[in-house]
């Protein structure tokens, strides 16, 4: 195989896991620093897409409000890629604090910054699919451990 799309493949996984483990611990500060402020995302809104700023404003506010339980990935397919830009698509599944779970298929953009770190610059959602909600007290916050990077669920 291809030292460039294992090197991509490795950069985007542990770049999921990251973006999952800052969910999973709340940690709000870690969590927007995987996110570049030029960030677009599409398929999110009415309006077209949210900037940076808007999506930003929208995940502290769920995440210092304990609403995301966590979020996981799979079926991750490497897009045409270069040396400081890593395109992908990935199913992300979704879970709130009331049970609530949806899955996302979308593709994903990082950049590698100025400062030596992968940042997300784009997200396109293409489908979105809510799950059934989960019986009253399944899913508590307390009772998860999440996977620390590099682990896996």
């Amino acid at each position: 195989m291809d030292p460039f799309v294992d090197e991509s493949n490795y950069i985007a996984e542990q770049w999921l896991k990251a973006y999952a483990y800052t969910i999973a611990t709340s940690n709000v500060d870690a969590h927007l620093d995987l996110v570049s402020r030029r960030l677009q995302v599409t398929g999110l809104s009415r309006d077209g897409f949210l900037e940076y700023r808007e999506w930003a404003q929208r995940r502290r506010n769920d995440m210092e409000k304990l609403r995301l339980l966590r979020v996981s990935y799979r079926n991750l397919t490497l897009g045409v890629s270069s040396r400081d830009r890593i395109r992908f698509i990935v199913e992300e599944t979704i879970k709130s604090t009331v049970g609530d779970s949806y899955i996302m298929d979308k593709e994903v953009v990082l950049n590698l910054e100025p400062d030596g770190k992968w940042r997300e610059v784009e997200e396109h959602i293409h489908h979105v699919h809510r799950l059934s909600p989960a019986p009253q007290g399944l899913h508590h916050p307390a009772t998860h451990s999440p996977a620390k990077p590099g682990e896996t669920e």
